[in-house]
């Protein structure tokens, strides 16, 4: 009987050595979705692997929220930047044998803490160290606007709404959709929405929704941005204030499959001084040098990681 359970250990040890073996030769698939800064942060993803000698495939603009969540669950992506709100939001709130507290939404720490614990205890998904950014949804109206109207901060906007201010919005599909898209703004300011007043856009990104309103399309005046958005320098467009804190503290953050963190445990080593290095305005200014500018993200991305030290030329 020591003799079966001994054979029987080695087998399971070689097996287990063979997987390992498997899953570090295998290549690192990256993922993001389809908005400008996401590709900015898949390439930063993708070219720091990539100069560390690691093996990648390049999947970025993969599609919406869902579409990478559900690869990375599924095994079909083992790596993609995910954002703490995003997934308090979407992939935690209903979770039946734990209750979100309500102030972990609007705190940096203890939201990256339970989406960090909660992802690994039910997904085996590891979150690297977030970024320093908040890339928050928010609203946007031109300098002229806010000046004619008096529209600085969504208290603001509420006021101007419920006296019958004309209201026309770009927004993209999931920003209307969401529970923590315009449904959050209603519910903590007090205001109402039609399906008239709102230009959905399916599949937008912030570059079409702020160019719509940087042209005027259809007489649109508000529209759906995030607060990193290159754009919104070039347009000099004003954000509005959220000071009731409507939306969560958005921390674009790598999420990796657990066996692939395993196998290859120097990533966290390559991407958490990068990440810990883009703050609001480094993604700003990357994003405005790809949506602005034209450029390249690759180019872009690679151009401020080697400036900054973390790759080499």
């Amino acid at each position: 009987m020591k003799k079966l359970a001994f054979w029987f250990l080695i087998v399971v040890l070689f097996v287990g050595a063979l997987t390992a073996v498997s899953a570090q030769d295998s290549p690192i698939r990256v993922g993001s979705k389809q908005f400008t800064e996401q590709i900015v942060l898949g390439q930063i993803i993708v070219a720091a692997l990539e100069d560390a000698g690691l093996d990648v495939v390049d999947r970025t603009n993969l599609g919406g929220t869902q579409v990478n969540r559900d690869a990375l669950v599924n095994g079909e992506i083992d790596i993609y930047a995910e954002y703490t709100g995003t997934a308090l939001y979407n992939y935690f709130n209903d979770v039946p044998w734990y209750d979100i507290p309500h102030a972990a939404y609007g705190h940096r720490v203890l939201g990256y803490a339970l989406v960090s614990s909660l992802d690994a205890a039910i997904n085996d998904l590891v979150w690297l160290a977030p970024t320093p950014a908040n890339n928050t949804y928010a609203f946007a109206v031109t300098s002229a606007f806010a000046e004619e109207n008096g529209v600085y901060s969504v208290i603001d906007m509420a006021d101007y709404v419920n006296d019958g201010g004309f209201v026309y919005l770009a927004t993209g599909d999931e920003f209307a959709q969401r529970p923590d898209g315009i449904a959050s703004f209603e519910e903590t300011y007090g205001f109402d929405l039609t399906e008239d007043q709102l230009l959905i856009i399916s599949n937008a990104t912030p570059a079409q929704t702020e160019q719509a309103l940087n042209e005027g399309a259809n007489n649109v005046n508000f529209a759906m941005a995030y607060a990193t958005d290159g754009a919104l320098m070039a347009y000099n467009f004003v954000v509005l204030d959220d000071p009731y804190g409507a939306q969560p503290i958005y921390a674009p953050t790598p999420v990796i499959r657990g066996e692939v963190i395993r196998a290859n445990p120097e990533i966290a080593g390559i991407l958490n001084p990068i990440f810990r290095a883009l703050d609001n305005v480094t993604l700003q200014t990357l994003n405005a040098e790809v949506e602005v500018e034209g450029l390249n993200p690759a180019e872009a991305v690679r151009a401020w990681l080697q400036a900054s030290g973390f790759i080499g030329n």
